[in-house]
């Protein structure tokens, strides 16, 4: 009989020793609970292909997926991995909290490595929070309904993020049922715990909420968030013709809610953007000298990265193409997402700082297909090969600069950008003359 250890063999966990430290296979399969299906599936494999899946999630089907990967060399592939069942019976009973724990180990390693004092904002720490609606496989529907509650539409799940700034990752999320799309306080509760003293958060006009404003107070965290239209909150005084010192009293709705206060200062700065409408933005930052308005209103259109990262989640990684059909799948199929993202951001950040680039200036898209290959060679090139391949990701990383275009600004008004645009190129919007063909 041929040796097991022939035909079996293990993903090695230390291919991605450049990614992580050696040790934490242990402290994950400590923290795991379960060994069930290991003599078929190692821990070390379903991490792999966790995120071979996640990389390869357009391809309509586990089936077409395994396949991929069964067209690898063979001492990359284990038999085991020819069994879709194999690998759906694994992630059923794979702890979803090991795989939390394995996205904090990441970010706390991509925290301690890249995230300096001079990425702070006066000593703040720049996170964001919003929330992005997924279509969602239909045998979801008891879950999370569809847009407009239990009607005729598509299966959606609400999906909300909070999200690093600086470092561009994902740092906690919470998916709830598409119902609450116009509540997302709801959701920032839940998240309130991952928020930390010297955070400055910043958010959509939806969670305009004094009970909001008043949990994130209670809990040392500054906030910046525009301003309902049909707000009017009371003057204090003004510190500059648009700048100024307003008090927010509660409505009776909030009388007997022990978390909001009956009046909370803020301080509210007006600002309009040509070909945009005029907006307020509320801040607890009351100190005009030490947080200028200017460098506030700059700052709050930093936000938009948070709307770059749904971009690129729903559309670079395609990940409304799910292959899960039960909730735990669900969840193991998400969280491989974003350990894939976090994984191309650590990438990402260690080749910027070699180079001497900021991170947010290499395009995520060309570096996650670099990603993509690295992973898949690093199976089957001898161990003493790693070192050069990682360095060569990182050296192909360093290429992929965006074009960064600073004050560009779009109309809000669809017809007149279209206008403008087709204004600059007449020739080009004359009706070309139709030619008979005999």
């Amino acid at each position: 009989m041929e040796d097991t250890k022939n035909i079996y063999r293990p993903f090695s966990f230390d291919t991605f020793s450049y990614f992580l430290s050696p040790e934490i296979l242990e402290k994950v399969n400590l923290k795991r609970g379960t060994q069930h299906r290991d003599r078929c599936f190692g821990l070390a494999g379903f991490i792999w292909f966790g995120l071979f899946v996640a990389a390869q999630t357009s391809l309509p089907s586990l089936q077409h997926i395994f396949d991929l990967a069964g067209s690898l060399p063979s001492t990359v592939q284990p038999v085991s991995l020819a069994s879709v069942s194999a690998f759906c019976q694994y992630r059923t009973a794979f702890p979803i909290k090991t795989m939390l724990y394995l996205w904090r180990y990441l970010l706390a390693h991509f925290n301690t490595k890249f995230i300096q004092t001079d990425y702070l904002w006066h000593g703040f720490k720049l996170r964001a929070m919003d929330g992005t609606l997924l279509n969602l496989p239909e045998k979801l529907y008891p879950y999370f309904g569809a847009s407009g509650g239990l009607g005729p539409g598509p299966v959606q799940g609400f999906l909300v993020v909070l999200y690093d700034l600086m470092g561009c990752v994902p740092l906690a999320l919470r998916m709830s049922p598409a119902v609450n799309e116009g509540r997302p306080q709801l959701s920032l509760k839940h998240l309130l715990g991952h928020l930390k003293t010297g955070d400055l958060l910043l958010l959509d006009a939806g969670f305009d909420s004094l009970e909001v404003f008043c949990l994130l107070l209670k809990q040392d965290v500054h906030f910046l968030i525009p301003m309902r239209s049909t707000a009017k909150p009371q003057l204090i005084k003004w510190f500059t013709s648009n700048d100024g010192l307003y008090q927010i009293k509660a409505s009776k709705y909030w009388k007997h809610n022990p978390c909001v206060d009956s009046f909370l200062a803020v301080r509210i700065i007006h600002y309009q953007i040509p070909g945009f409408r005029p907006r307020r933005l509320i801040t607890s930052l009351l100190d005009p000298v030490a947080y200028p308005a200017e460098e506030i209103i700059q700052l709050y259109h930093q936000r938009w990265q948070i709307e770059i990262f749904f971009r690129e989640f729903k559309h670079t990684l395609q990940i409304t193409h799910w292959h899960a059909h039960t909730l735990p799948a669900l969840w193991s199929e998400l969280l491989f997402q974003i350990l894939l993202v976090v994984v191309t951001r650590l990438a990402m950040a260690e080749a910027g700082d070699q180079a001497g680039i900021a991170s947010q200036h290499l395009s995520f898209g060309k570096c996650l297909s670099d990603v993509k290959r690295a992973l898949v060679i690093m199976q089957f090139v001898p161990v003493a090969e790693w070192p050069k391949i990682y360095q060569a990701l990182l050296e192909r990383c360093q290429h992929h600069i965006i074009d960064i275009r600073l004050g560009r600004r779009f109309e809000r008004d669809i017809r007149k950008r279209r206008l403008r645009s087709r204004g600059r190129y007449p020739q080009k919007t004359q009706l070309k003359e139709k030619t008979n063909v005999a």
